[in-house]
């Protein structure tokens, strides 16, 4: 560790010289080099509970970012102190992608996105093009998707995976927002990679192969209407071992695949489709969006899918009184067990709307309300009433907004209120599980046009109602209400930047009343064009009227930072 720190600061040192041997060089340099350097000092201290940091920490961070030609960029980070050091460099995980005119290449640790049902994102090493000559979109992509990590007897903790590569070829037609593409992905695990003997029975695993065919697009019909489609089939082997199978079937795509890989007892066929149909003018907006992935969906050039799910979802926006107002909603169904296998079928519905009305440039007004509802309903066996889910989830918000500005101040007023409710439809557990929550806030926030005086003024109260059932009291609200002021000023022609924050926030639970203290102050100084002083220290008292939660903490901090 203390070799990293060392490095970090002759990086540091000798970045500095360079720049100043460069001053006198054209801006058009190829190589670039920049960075900066903290120090930092403090102090802790605490009485009521287990301290939470060193009592006096101090440390220096620093960072350096080699920028060379082509837009590579090499960035070096370090941190020493008495909390701990580490040191953290690029190479790693090191790669890159330069591009020329309508060609870009790809070479070391990668991640590409072809499509959301093919290649979405996984980390590769290898290579890989893209070009885009006119209407012409072309990629293609090589490389080591997995590296190979052995599980023994003795070291049983860990995971293994076999060595894993695979390609991915694009061929599309068409413009970055008016395109149409198909894509094809291939991957397979090298099964001498790992040595399968030597795995601990509760982590074997199986040498896998997959690939998947899939059609991405983006098409504006005509003027206003957009389609947007993501379709693909994967056919998935979980163990390459197991024996061969014919592949049968009316589908197509069965035979298509039987022709292209080896159909076995462990291969399994799914299917993913997501399509959307929009239309968007000035006055507003409709889409519609269906989405549907097959049980046990996947592709090895994603890290995750959410699988088993079918849904339909709607949204509208409206533009009214020229900009003025705008209306906002949106509904959608979604349920799973498509396969008709699971014990329960769970649904899900979600809707939302959202008013906005600003009358003039003073007055503002904002309403939003959501509801998402979640509900069973019997599989492939009858559900216990004491154990079906059926909840609702009420989310409420209004927002009240006043404005007044002249050429010395503005002062802006706020006021809003928000309601949150879980209702439980099963008698059975509704006891245990419904709440509800309501927050008020009203502010007041001043800044001066000249000066660079500001001032806030915050009153809150929140009060959450618990389920009835929770052991000590029958007064289950918790309550909490009071105060946060602030205010910031600059000095020395805004050299010196000052913030002073104060909330007391008295709070009531369990039938005991209690408080919060919390109070801050900042300050920093430009010492030079590169160069600033920092000085921080935050105080909180705690006193709940729970005697394990009374405490007090106060921090403190100075820092220097230098930036080249």
């Amino acid at each position: 560790m203390r070799r990293s720190g060392l490095l970090l600061i002759c990086l540091c040192f000798c970045s500095c010289s360079l720049l100043r041997a460069q001053d006198g060089a054209p801006k058009n340099k190829q190589v670039q080099l920049s960075g900066g350097l903290n120090a930092y000092a403090g102090l802790y201290t605490s009485s009521g509970i287990a301290g939470r940091n060193q009592p006096n920490p101090f440390g220096l961070s620093g960072a350096v970012t080699l920028t060379l030609p082509g837009g590579i960029s090499l960035p070096f980070s370090a941190v020493l102190g008495n909390q701990g050091a580490s040191f953290r460099q690029p190479f790693n995980q090191f790669g890159v992608s330069p591009t020329y005119k309508w060609a870009t290449a790809h070479a070391g640790y990668r991640n590409v996105s072809f499509s959301p049902f093919t290649l979405a994102g996984h980390t590769f090493l290898g290579g890989g093009i893209e070009l885009n000559p006119g209407m012409l979109r072309i990629g293609a992509v090589y490389g080591r998707f997995n590296k190979a990590i052995s599980s023994t007897l003795s070291d049983p903790n860990v995971i293994p995976s076999f060595k894993r590569t695979g390609y991915a070829v694009k061929v599309g037609y068409g413009k970055p927002n008016n395109y149409v593409d198909l894509v094809m992905l291939r991957a397979r695990d090298d099964t001498n990679s790992i040595d399968r003997v030597q795995m601990s029975p509760e982590k074997y695993t199986t040498p896998a192969e997959n690939m998947v065919i899939g059609l991405t697009s983006r098409l504006l019909l005509i003027k206003h209407i957009l389609v947007e489609a993501d379709l693909a089939a994967s056919s998935y082997t979980r163990d390459i071992s197991a024996s061969e199978v014919a592949a049968e079937g009316k589908n197509p795509m069965f035979r298509l695949v039987g022709k292209l890989i080896t159909p076995r007892l462990s291969t399994q066929l799914t299917q993913a489709t997501q399509a959307a149909l929009g239309y968007q003018s000035k006055w507003g907006s409709v889409k519609f969006q269906y989405k549907r992935i097959d049980p046990n969906f996947q592709t090895m050039g994603a890290y995750y899918f959410q699988s088993d799910i079918q849904s339909y979802t709607g949204n509208v926006t409206l533009n009214l009184l020229k900009g003025k107002a705008r209306l906002a909603g949106s509904y959608g169904k979604q349920f799973d067990n498509l396969a008709q296998n699971k014990i329960a079928r769970t649904g899900r519905s979600i809707g939302s709307m959202m008013v906005s009305l600003n009358p003039g440039p003073t007055l503002g007004f904002d309403v939003s309300l959501s509801n998402y509802g979640l509900s069973q309903r019997a599989g492939i066996r009858p559900l216990i009433d004491t154990l079906r889910i059926a909840q609702n989830n009420l989310s409420a918000t209004a927002n009240v907004r006043y404005s007044i500005f002249d050429k010395d101040f503005s002062h802006i007023f706020t006021l809003t209120g928000a309601h949150q409710q879980l209702s439980d439809m099963n008698d059975n557990t509704s006891v245990q599980t419904e709440n509800n929550s309501q927050n008020a806030n009203l502010g007041y926030f001043l800044q001066a046009s000249q000066s660079g005086f500001g001032a806030n003024l915050m009153l809150s109260y929140t009060q959450t109602s618990l389920p009835q059932t929770l052991p000590g009291t029958t007064d289950q609200k918790v309550k909490f209400y009071g105060p946060t002021l602030g205010t910031n000023y600059s000095f020395l022609k805004k050299k010196l930047n000052t913030s002073l924050n104060f909330s007391y926030l008295f709070n009531k639970q369990f039938g005991e009343t209690g408080k919060v203290l919390t109070a801050s102050m900042n300050a920093g100084y430009q010492l030079a064009k590169r160069q600033s002083l920092n000085i921080m220290f935050n105080y909180l008292n705690s006193n709940t009227g729970i005697q394990t939660e009374k405490f007090n903490e106060l921090r403190g901090n100075i820092g220097y930072g230098i930036s080249f």
